[in-house]
């Protein structure tokens, strides 16, 4: 069987810069910054400067609003992400056949020490621990649905009651490269034609003191506590990452599909690969992604750029093998959104290709090493965008998108 050519057609995104495609986008060709200083709980523990998406309320994007009691933060922005894309993609005024949706989704952990837990082992606690007959007591008084809470594929199965998605529902935990991974998964359904269309993509929110804590181990928080240069990708006085929140969630679909609702795609999805450490990590996920595209060198390359010491110093020696006219990174604006990253760098590459610019990398003064970063806004009309996610351990994801 011949594989389907796979369009994205919907965009949805929620970042610190705010919710929506439009507010995403003028932040970052504007120079705008969705990174403010940290309340004091998690500037304790090392996170002075974050990306957090304010005055949000999923509920408000739900189509029943009884879906509003199993929600935790991942799952408000993961909704919100999913409506905007439905509502870009018009799958209201013109659906698809709802065994023919799919819903593939990457994610973060998901803190299970909710603040009932927490109260009730607290009003049980017994002489340095928790006394079990008492706890047996004062956990009735937990919230009644709080598992569904912390259940990380619920967030798919919101995604799917709400946008009646009666095709496979999948859910990855896999870190950072989450979200990568889950448009990977999306798009060998559609173009194996398992699926005619796909809400795809990754959403994290980790930003309490204990998961920042973890974070912190496996990402050096950068110490600084100005917006400004906190997070500084590529540049040779980086010091370390900013820990963010977000959500991007894409509907792709093929091209006959999309053909016979009428609607216009913001580009082809053609390749996408991951590979190990062991693999050759980044250098490794975007050789597969040219083979696969076949051949098809990328002309933009929105890289992962945290920020880090040594994770921009491989990702840009891996960069470099692929000679790029143009690269940029989203990190400087919105923070380090975890296992939505990679995402949120496919739906910026999409609104590069269609509005024909770059923008540049914020913070970026002095790079430390000789590669066409976008230093200024960069007016220019590519063809194809290659993006990055990365893992600390070098576990990466790419992906390869072309002018539709």
């Amino acid at each position: 069987m011949m594989r389907r050519r796979v369009l994205i057609t919907g965009v949805g995104v929620v970042s610190s810069l705010g919710v929506g495609t439009d507010v995403f986008w003028r932040g970052l060709t504007t120079g705008a910054t969705g990174l403010s200083h940290a309340p004091a709980d998690l500037a304790a523990v090392g996170a002075r400067v974050i990306g957090r998406v304010h005055d949000l309320s999923g509920a408000a994007y739900l189509r029943n609003e009884r879906n509003a009691r199993v929600l935790n933060r991942s799952f408000e922005l993961l909704v919100t992400a999913g409506a905007l894309a439905a509502a870009d993609a018009a799958l209201g005024a013109t659906p698809i056949s709802p065994p023919r949706l799919g819903v593939v989704v990457g994610i973060g952990p998901i803190d299970q020490y909710t603040d009932d837990l927490i109260d009730a082992a607290r009003r049980a606690a017994s002489n340095g621990g928790v006394n079990v007959g008492r706890f047996a007591e004062t956990a009735q008084t937990m919230y009644p649905l709080r598992r569904l809470r912390v259940l990380p594929n619920v967030g798919a199965a919101l995604l799917s009651i709400e946008h009646k998605a009666m095709g496979p529902s999948l859910t990855l935990v896999s870190g950072h490269a989450a979200g990568l991974q889950a448009i990977a998964q999306a798009l060998t359904m559609v173009a194996d034609g398992r699926a005619d269309a796909v809400l795809c993509g990754g959403a994290d929110s980790r930003l309490t003191p204990f998961e920042l804590r973890l974070f912190g181990r496996q990402c050096p928080l950068c110490p600084s506590d100005d917006p400004d240069r906190a997070c500084r990708p590529f540049d040779r006085h980086r010091d370390g990452v900013t820990a963010g929140e977000g959500a991007a969630i894409l509907l792709i679909e093929a091209e006959d599909s999309a053909r016979a609702r009428g609607v216009t795609a913001y580009a082809e999805l053609v390749a996408c690969r991951s590979a190990g450490p062991t693999e050759g990590g980044c250098a490794e996920s975007m050789r597969q992604v040219l083979l696969a595209s076949g051949g098809r060198a990328p002309e933009v390359v929105v890289a992962h750029g945290d920020g880090g010491v040594q994770s921009d110093r491989l990702e840009a020696a891996s960069i470099d093998l692929i000679s790029p006219r143009c690269i940029t990174s989203l990190q400087a604006v919105v923070g380090h959104t975890m296992s939505a990253c990679g995402v949120l760098n496919i739906a910026a590459g999409c609104l590069m290709l269609v509005d024909e610019r770059v923008p540049p990398i914020r913070s970026l003064e002095s790079p430390d090493v000789a590669l066409p970063f976008a230093m200024h806004l960069v007016r220019a009309r590519f063809s194809s965008v290659l993006v990055n996610a990365i893992e600390p351990d070098n576990t990466s994801a790419s992906a390869l998108i072309a002018r539709a």
